[in-house]
């Protein structure tokens, strides 16, 4: 029974282990994910010097070129594609312009 025990506990992984099986992408993926988070704090910070407004506006046009090219492209994340079928009867598509006829 002791030895049963004893064989348990040695099979059980610990923190350290199981953190070394996770595949290498992902560690560079999160290095990747902290330096750009860290990046725009501090380019925030910096467009926040020049004036209160302008890392909004800059904000705002920054987010809407990215819903523009995936509304575009229709490579949004699939947990967004309900509300870009939304977007997409609104604004152009790749899709509705491969379809459209050529006009002579």
């Amino acid at each position: 029974m002791l030895l049963l025990a004893a064989l348990s506990v040695t099979n059980k992984l610990t923190t350290w282990e199981k953190m070394q099986n996770v595949p290498k992408e992902t560690w560079i993926s999160c290095g990747v994910a902290i330096l750009v988070l860290v990046v725009i704090i501090k380019l925030w910070r910096n467009l926040r010097e020049v004036g209160e407004v302008v890392p909004w506006i800059v904000f705002v046009l920054f987010g809407g070129t990215v819903i523009l090219y995936w509304t575009y492209e229709r490579t949004e994340p699939k947990v967004l594609a309900p509300i870009f079928d939304q977007l997409s009867r609104v604004l152009p598509s790749k899709i509705e312009y491969k379809e459209a006829p050529l006009i002579k």
